[in-house]
């Protein structure tokens, strides 16, 4: 496997005792220097267009007010299109259609997801293997040392790409451009454990609540009102 960045020492989510703390991890939101590096980009891209608005403002005004809004609804969807979908020529993004009322078994399922840690294996794998998600998007990996050092497309037509340490198995590319190539099997999200019973995900919960009182036990710091939350929390399932 190509050289990547190096990783977190803190070995990510399993740090944190509180639900809250690992909030935006359990909902796959990322830190913020990582969501920074999407604004800088961002803030680029509108800086090299400033100029050209310019010069496009004399036939803006030609625009009727609908038809104006409707132009720039569409440069912002097709912004928000993704690689892979740019690549096939895709130019509608599917969405997911959530619904606020959800089952018993819906909120079994968020309550393990937010704490899937404390039970579940790491994912992704520590040492799992990426070559083969690498060669099928014709990306070549580096370390971000050694990253600029390179052709952006070398001569059979790759794409140099760097790993994003606070994210293994996300890769971005010379452009901006994240791929994630994590593996779907074993992905602790809501489509892998709504697969489970309802027995099974009690059981888990339970688990992940006996763990998490265990580390809370263990701080310096006073936890006892937290802890009896989720002695209560325990007790109801």
């Amino acid at each position: 496997m190509e050289t990547t960045e190096t990783q977190m020492e803190d070995g990510g989510a399993s740090q944190y005792a509180h639900p809250e703390d690992a909030q935006t991890l359990s909902q796959g939101a990322p830190p913020d220097h990582y969501s920074n590096t999407f604004i800088q980009q961002a803030a680029d891209d509108d800086s090299n267009a400033s100029s050209s608005e310019e010069e496009e403002e004399e036939e803006d005004e030609g625009l009727t007010q609908p038809a104006a809004a409707e132009s720039e609804v569409e440069m912002t969807y097709d912004d928000d299109v993704t690689a892979s979908q740019a690549e096939a020529g895709l130019e509608t993004m599917e969405v997911g259609n959530y619904s606020k009322e959800r089952s018993d078994k819906d909120i079994l399922v968020a309550k393990l997801l937010c704490r899937w840690w404390y039970v579940l294996p790491d994912w992704p794998p520590a040492n799992y293997n990426y070559h083969d998600k690498l060669e099928a998007n014709r990306l070549k990996c580096y370390s971000v040392k050694e990253f600029e050092d390179h052709e952006n497309v070398d001569s059979n037509g790759y794409r140099k790409c760097y790993q994003i340490s606070a994210f293994p198995g996300v890769f971005r590319d010379f452009k901006g451009i994240a791929y994630d190539l994590r593996p779907e099997e074993g992905k602790p999200c809501y489509n892998n454990m709504i697969k489970k019973s309802e027995s099974e995900l009690i059981d888990l919960i339970k688990a992940a609540i006996n763990k998490q009182i265990s580390l809370l036990n263990s701080s310096k710091y006073d936890e006892s009102e937290l802890i009896k939350q989720l002695k209560r929390e325990l007790s109801a399932l």
